[in-house]
This record gives C-alpha cells, sequence and structure tokens, in this order.
C-alpha cells in the first residue's frame, strides 16, 4: 500500500468534523481493510463508519468533510478504500478522484451519493471510480460491495444504473474499433443510408454529393470493412454493431 507521504502516523482527533483519524496502521491486522471517509455530513459519517466497523471487516481510519481535509488525511492515511461523497465544500468530489488517485494510487474509490441520475454514475466511472453507490442501499449489500471493490471489482449499485453504464461502455469500445478500422462518422451516415435502400445516386442526392463520389466513398468503405458489396457492407457494419 502506498501513499504520497509520512505513514503509520497516529492522527489526533479535533473540534472540526474536517479531519478525524481513529487508528495507526500498525493496528490493523491482514484481513481487515483501512477506509478513509469523504463526508460533508457529520451524522452520516458517523453512522456509515459505526456500521463498517461493527459489522464488517473494515476500520476507518479517518473522515473528512471538505476538500484541503480530504487531501491532507490521504497523504498521511494508507487506505485500501477511499469512500467519496459527490458535493462536498470547495467543489465537486468528482474533482477529487484524480488527486486522490495521484496521491494513493494503490486505493480504491468508491462514490457514495444521494444521487441517483445515470449520469452521475457514467462520470464516476469515466473519472477512474471502482465503485458507485447510493446512499439509500441497503448496509449489508453496501458492505458486501464496497469489499467487491477493495478485491479489484468494478461494482455500481443498482441495476438500472449499470446497463446505462454498460450501453455506454460497449457503444465506447465500438467506437474505438471503429477508429482502428478508420471508418469515419461520415462513412458511418452514408452506411445507415445504403441499409435504408438508397442507391448510389439517392445517396448522393441526400448528400448533395455526385454519384461518382458516392461510389468512391463506398469503395473506400468497402476496403476498410474487408468487404466486396454494399450488402456486405451493411451487414458487416451492423454486426460491429455500427448501425
Amino acid at each position: 500500500m502506498r501513499c504520497m507521504g509520512t505513514s503509520h502516523t497516529t492522527f489526533t482527533p479535533g473540534e472540526s468534523h474536517d479531519v478525524s483519524a481513529i487508528k495507526t496502521t500498525e493496528e490493523k491486522s491482514d484481513h481487515r481493510y483501512r477506509v478513509l471517509i469523504i463526508e460533508d455530513h457529520p451524522y452520516y459519517a458517523s453512522g456509515l463508519k459505526w456500521d463498517l466497523e461493527a459489522n464488517g471487516p473494515y476500520d476507518v481510519i479517518g473522515v473528512a468533510g471538505s476538500w484541503p481535509a480530504a487531501l491532507a488525511l490521504a497523504r498521511t492515511a494508507e487506505p485500501h478504500l477511499i469512500i467519496l461523497d459527490v458535493e462536498l465544500p470547495g467543489g465537486s468530489g468528482f474533482d477529487l478522484i484524480s488527486p486522490l488517485s495521484r496521491i494513493c494510487p494503490d486505493a480504491k474509490i468508491a462514490i457514495l451519493t444521494g444521487h441517483s441520475e445515470d449520469q452521475y454514475a457514467l462520470t464516476a466511472v469515466r473519472l477512474g471510480a471502482n465503485g458507485f453507490f447510493q446512499k439509500d442501499m441497503e448496509p449489508e449489500l453496501l458492505r458486501k460491495s464496497l469489499e467487491q471493490v477493495i478485491k479489484g471489482e468494478r461494482v455500481i449499485g443498482k441495476p438500472r444504473t449499470l446497463t446505462a453504464v454498460l450501453v455506454e461502455a460497449s457503444q465506447l469500445m465500438r467506437n474505438r474499433d471503429r477508429e482502428k478500422l478508420g471508418v469515419s462518422e461520415q462513412e458511418i451516415s452514408i452506411l445507415r443510408l445504403a441499409a435504408s435502400g438508397l442507391n448510389n445516386k439517392s445517396i448522393g442526392a441526400h448528400q448533395f454529393w455526385s454519384e461518382i463520389t458516392v461510389k468512391r466513398k463506398m469503395q473506400d468503405i468497402y476496403r476498410k470493412l474487408s468487404v466486396k458489396t454494399r450488402a456486405q457492407a451493411v451487414a458487416e457494419a451492423m454486426r460491429l454493431g455500427y448501425l
């Protein structure tokens, strides 16, 4: 476990909720997981801390309620897991994912938020979070899911949200594959028109091109998709998920 800073430090609780640390790393056994909670609501943070430690293999080594406190504590802690809220004083928790990953490259990061919109989960995944969960999740399920995250799995809390993430991930993979083949968005548009039954002349009229231009572009598409006919090009594009 590597964090950029001094390790094995005993933290002194202060009057502020911003930084409070609980135990030294020397006190942890191998089968328990060190957790850093970044959450600005003291009541929720203390409840989460109690539940994790009372019912799971977790030791909460610190709680931070703001950006500066989170970064300061991350530099001295050695967490296996960072639980991160989205709404924090001074900025979004999403913007903390990158600096936290640099400070503690071995730690897994799980977003825990009251937001249920799919877009939040998609943003978390894009930025490199290892888990995304809503605060209304059943405590037992949350504890088990967090352990999965620590063990290296990427976990999304709600099935509907997971579906949205998988759809976007699939689309991104198709786009990367398409880019590797060199098939442009314009060529995809041509294939869509071809799939609708339009011939070269009709496609040209639709795109304000000459028939010769369309024929040349279709030949380029055949070459990139390794096919010989219009029907094969459309079929291959569908197989690859482009249409």
